[in-house]
């Protein structure tokens, strides 16, 4: 009792953590007890589910002994009981409609039976007075189009054969001679990358559509209309780099290798996330390689002067601390301060409302850049004083917990990365957590559950180049079909030194441009 901080709303919020911990735990216990008894029952109780009719009479006797301690007579309270209001949660309502105006409309008319449209009185047809409205959302199977593009050719005049034969241009797009067309291209992009529909799938709903498309045609073609977005991806890696604070982070992802006799095996990849505060712009940009080594995290943040916020993998510290400066990310301290509540539940329970409170300060300032000025004296003011109590608290049970320990680990992580972890307060614009990159990283481990592995390198680095562009198009706002679809039909033609243009966060539909 004598360790528990003495600060009243830090103490409740303790208080509630460990309420928390406690139901958890509780839970946990029920869930045990039930399993223990199911294999207690396989083992030694009867296989057959058949009910026992004498276990009525059981059922009836407890039923009698409830009964008759319910009519016993209650025993006074000394107090009258403190009423505690149930809490009910707010409802809110919906506030987007199904019914968008963007969606096509079809108005559907539905006349009056025949019977009842003549006035029994007069005999006189019933006037029209107006209609009862009702609204549905329906669906209509995606529908497959063959465009037979026919290249007008026209050949040379009387007297002037030399001139020869002029043939129209051939349709744009980024696969020559290409079976797909963009929009079905801009579809299979979108469906696996951000459907998480993997090619085999998509090859069997276009066997339902009546069309033989198969996964080798579509990889085969996606790949191809991949390098010409190269570009584009080149110079949103230029705008990440050139922001003062960058978001960095990776994720396994397997790769498929052949290997003697055709044989395959599968080999661990990383995909690579960069991204800029939410309050830069959108740019996002990932990268594939073959390993994790600490010269991939090197060569890309070659020639930056910046901050870097990441988390403590040791590939970051070959970078030069006289160009780039680290940032380390609260979410991950406070990670391992959770994973020990279950070991240290009181000491695990004042670390994660001290960091709540941390995150509450930072709530209550708007992240505009026009707020700078009051988030840089809310930081200096209110939370450089509880990292100051942080730090000390951990610096106490760094002496008493044991280093291997779940809680010692914690300590050590927060520790050793305490420099990092205050920054933020020194900069407004820093950010306190790395959650930016982890948000837009998270969905590759959605879609590896689907698709599963990585063809080749090159799969890969095709991979890379389109969530680059879709997790862009996101954070911009952009419809990602309309997009791909747009720019596939641009890329090839457009110009190399207006190429910004075609980004995410500038590009125009084609209905905006004219």
């Amino acid at each position: 009792m004598e360790d528990l901080p003495d600060d009243p709303v830090v103490l409740r919020g303790v208080v509630q953590q460990l309420l928390e911990t406690i139901g958890s735990l509780n839970g946990k216990v029920a869930d045990l007890q039930q399993q223990v008894e199911q294999m207690v029952r396989r083992v030694y109780g009867r296989s057959s589910e058949k009910w026992d009719p004498n276990q009525g009479l059981m059922d009836g006797v407890l039923a009698h002994a409830l009964e008759q301690r319910a009519a016993l007579p209650e025993v006074p309270e000394q107090a009258a009981p403190v009423k505690i209001e149930a809490h009910t949660r707010k409802v809110t309502p919906h506030g987007r409609s199904i019914f968008p105006e963007t969606v096509k409309h079809e108005e559907i008319v539905i006349p009056v039976p025949e019977s009842e449209r003549v006035c029994p009185i007069t005999g006189q047809e019933r006037p029209v007075i107006g209609y009862e409205i009702s609204k549905k959302l329906d669906y209509r199977q995606a529908e497959l189009t063959v465009k037979v593009y026919k290249r007008e050719k026209r050949g040379s005049v009387a007297n002037a054969e030399e001139t020869g034969v002029v043939t129209a241009p051939p349709p744009e797009g980024p696969v020559a001679k290409g079976l797909l067309d963009n929009g079905l291209l801009a579809h299979l992009v979108v469906s696996k990358f951000v459907d998480h529909l993997p090619l085999y799938r998509q090859e069997k709903i276009f066997g339902r559509l009546g069309v033989a498309l198969s996964r080798q045609t579509m990889a085969d073609n996606l790949m191809a209309a991949a390098v010409p977005l190269q570009g584009l991806t080149d110079l949103i890696k230029a705008q990440v780099l050139a922001n003062h604070t960058v978001h960095h982070d990776d994720t396994p992802v397997d790769m498929q290798t052949e290997g003697l006799h055709k044989s395959h095996h599968i080999k661990e990849t990383r995909l690579w996330v960069a991204t800029v505060p939410p309050r830069d712009g959108p740019w996002t940009y990932f990268e594939f390689t073959t390993s994790r080594e600490g010269r991939h995290v090197e060569a890309f943040f070659d020639d930056y002067h910046g901050n870097v916020m990441s988390d403590d993998f040791a590939g970051y510290a070959r970078l030069d601390p006289d160009c780039v400066q680290r940032l380390a990310c609260w979410a991950h301290a406070r990670r391992k301060f959770f994973e020990s509540k279950d070991s240290r539940p009181a000491e695990a329970a004042e670390m994660l409302e001290r960091v709540r409170l941390l995150y509450k300060l930072e709530a209550s300032v708007d992240p505009g850049p026009e707020h700078d000025l009051q988030r840089f004296r809310m930081r200096q003011d209110l939370a450089l004083p509880q990292l100051l109590a942080i730090k000390e608290r951990l610096d106490a049970w760094a002496i008493s917990v044991l280093p291997k320990s779940p809680l010692g680990k914690a300590v050590r992580y927060a520790l050793n990365n305490w420099s990092r972890l205050i920054r933020y307060v020194e900069d407004p614009r820093f950010p306190i957590d790395n959650n930016a990159a982890e948000q837009t990283i998270r969905p590759v481990a959605l879609g590896r559950n689907n698709w599963l592995f990585m063809g080749s390198e090159a799969g890969g680095r095709a991979a890379a180049t389109y969530m680059t562009l879709l997790a862009t198009c996101k954070r911009a706002g952009v419809n990602p079909s309309e997009y791909l679809q747009d720019v596939f039909g641009r890329i090839m033609s457009h110009s190399t030194h207006k190429l910004d243009e075609l980004l995410p966060g500038k590009w125009r539909p084609l209905s905006a441009r004219a």
